[in-house]
């Protein structure tokens, strides 16, 4: 560093001659000085002002999305769940396939049943788009971390369907490989699958937690559905399995045979239902 400091006075001294040795010294230190003070902003992270460069965060709260990417997104299998945060008499009147019912009024600090994953990815709209975007608030709050917000039913252009949903869930641990398929004898339903892990009460993962099927029924009729648990890959067994018959009516209300649900319950494997 000296040397180099050196050097550069003889160059400053063969180049403007006509300066004094005082000059050319003040020069050289108030360029030290500047280069010093330079390394230590670059180091520091601040800038001359004195604003500290933090690295880039990810934006806190929920994100809104234009419909056309909620369409894309409720396309991917990836585990997610669409919420209706509108009434429920204004969700029996017109809602998006596979969505479930929780309205923006019932939610307050408590996490709801339904969405017991904080991590899992969350699409919320209502009718006009301000009780989702209110919801969606509130469960920020509350820790959930992949929430997306739309708008409104009123703009939507894609389907709509009315009548009720089915929400079946019962035991399932994907870690053994292991998972619950649904088959109807009449394809009466639409049905969606995903996955609601159990929270982590310790190091250890994988204890497993609940599958949840929701059925968007399509026509009137009288359907017997069949839910099997077995390893994909091998034919012939399966660990479990049961049945369940369902009425569905002219306006598309679903009845369940509560005793095939209680009957399944001795199986171990917990089937609840909940009807939006």
């Amino acid at each position: 560093m000296i040397e180099i400091r050196k050097q550069r006075f003889r160059e400053n001294m063969a180049r403007h001659p006509e300066l004094s040795w005082e000059t050319v010294e003040r020069r050289l230190t108030a360029d030290s000085a500047a280069l010093l003070l330079l390394a230590l902003l670059l180091l520091t992270g601040c800038t001359a002002g004195g604003l500290k460069l933090d690295a880039p965060r990810a934006k806190s709260g929920y994100r809104q999305i234009d419909q056309e990417t909620a369409k894309q997104m409720m396309a991917q299998d990836d585990g997610h769940v669409v919420v209706d945060v509108r009434r429920l008499d204004e969700y029996e009147g017109g809602h998006i396939p596979g969505a479930i019912c929780i309205p923006n009024e019932s939610i307050d600090t408590e996490r709801p049943e339904e969405l017991p994953n904080l991590d899992q990815i969350i699409l919320i709209y209502c009718r006009s788009g301000n009780r989702s975007k209110q919801a969606a608030e509130k469960l920020v709050k509350m820790g959930y971390v992949n929430l997306y917000e739309f708008g409104g039913i009123i703009d939507w252009t894609g389907e709509v369907v009315t009548g009720q949903t089915l929400a079946l869930t019962v035991k399932s641990n994907p870690t053994t490989g292991f998972q619950w398929e649904a088959a109807q004898d009449q394809e009466l339903f639409a049905v969606q699958s995903d996955y609601l892990a159990e929270p982590r009460s310790g190091p250890v993962s994988g204890a497993g937690g609940r599958q949840r099927f929701l059925l968007t029924p399509r026509a009137p009729g009288t359907v017997q559905l069949t839910f099997t648990y077995a390893r994909p890959w091998e034919e012939g067994g399966s660990a479990a399995q049961f049945s369940c018959a369902v009425e569905i009516d002219e306006n598309l209300m679903i009845t369940v045979n509560e005793d095939d649900i209680a009957a399944a319950a001795d199986s171990g494997y917990r089937p609840t239902v909940k009807i939006y």
